[in-house]
């Protein structure tokens, strides 16, 4: 058994069970610990009922670790949700009694199985992803971390981390911090028996250049689809804000793809989200363009001037 866990709002429900269908692609049994940030998200998983969806409240958490209620009113909403971070796997170990966890950020889908990542790995007490992006956003991706409780570094690492966020989780990188990420940097200087992959090895993300994207979309395991942004009929990429672009080929073969299945996923549920932003009834058959189609469709809708594409 393979353990994950994450958090979401409504926001990011139908994120999560894109993710989730993505793993259960690959025919391995695992478990998701998921921590729901609001009631709506909760209530969802009291009327669905999963196999591998471990369904946890935001109350279980605060109540478990009081120092969390004495920062939330001085935080904005985002700023807490990254002060969480460290404390949901130090949680579910705690209740859970599980060896070993994988945090992954509800935005992720995977096209590999994790599994090789994960087993290759049993032996280290911390696995980090680096990534390429500028310093002060921090040297290594907080949206995917393995962490190994056989090891007593890594709940000590946890606990130093929990105490990290609590000081300080800001939303803009400042002074040598930024929200929940930064402090990964002083990990492997840490730790003993940590281990760091490469991005094109594990994950790529939109911070990732347009050549690594290209050349290895074949490859990767995982995709973070982190500042994508879904509204009406069009969608940005959030490629712009870390000064890259996407190419027709990532729009093509990745993002077209995985909003569709978005889609798909709130009109089953009905979900209430504004993961899609004012929906129209008919855009459901907009994004069900076959394969290919989608060579003549990305033509249409590339604008080399904007960062808006359309569905």
């Amino acid at each position: 058994m393979i353990y994950f866990c994450t958090y979401f709002d409504k926001n990011y429900l139908s994120k999560f069970l894109n993710l989730k269908s993505s793993l259960e692609s690959f025919n391995f049994k695992f478990t998701f610990y998921a921590l729901c940030l609001d009631d709506y998200s909760f209530d969802f998983f009291k009327k669905h009922s999963f196999a591998n969806v471990e369904a946890i409240s935001l109350d279980e958490i605060e109540n478990e670790y009081d120092n969390l209620i004495k920062v939330k009113n001085d935080r904005e909403l985002i700023e807490y949700y990254f002060t969480l971070t460290p404390f949901l796997p130090k949680f579910v170990f705690k209740k859970y009694s599980i060896r070993q966890i994988s945090y992954l950020d509800s935005d992720f889908y995977f096209y590999q199985s994790p599994k090789k990542i994960i087993y290759s790995n049993l032996d280290s007490s911390v696995v980090l992803i680096q990534q390429n992006v500028s310093d002060k956003y921090g040297k290594y991706n907080v949206g995917w971390i393995y962490f190994n409780f056989d090891y007593e570094e890594t709940i000590n690492i946890l606990n130093e981390w929990s105490n990290q966020c609590l000081e300080k989780c800001t939303d803009i990188p400042h002074k040598g911090s930024y929200a929940d990420q930064r402090y990964l940097d002083k990990w492997t200087l840490k730790l003993k028996y940590s281990r760091v992959y490469q991005p094109e090895y594990t994950c790529l993300s939109p911070w990732d250049s347009n050549i690594s994207l290209d050349q290895n979309i074949e490859t990767m395991i995982a995709f973070h689809f982190h500042a994508l942004e879904i509204f009406d009929e069009h969608f940005s990429t959030g490629f712009h804000k870390y000064n890259k672009r996407s190419s027709q080929k990532i729009i093509k073969r990745i993002y077209l793809p995985y909003i569709n299945r978005l889609i798909l996923i709130e009109k089953k549920y009905n979900l209430k989200s504004s993961s899609i932003r004012n929906q129209r009834k008919n855009i459901f058959k907009k994004y069900q363009v076959k394969l290919r189609n989608f060579k003549s469709y990305i033509k249409k809708i590339y604008y080399k001037d904007k960062h808006i594409y359309r569905v």
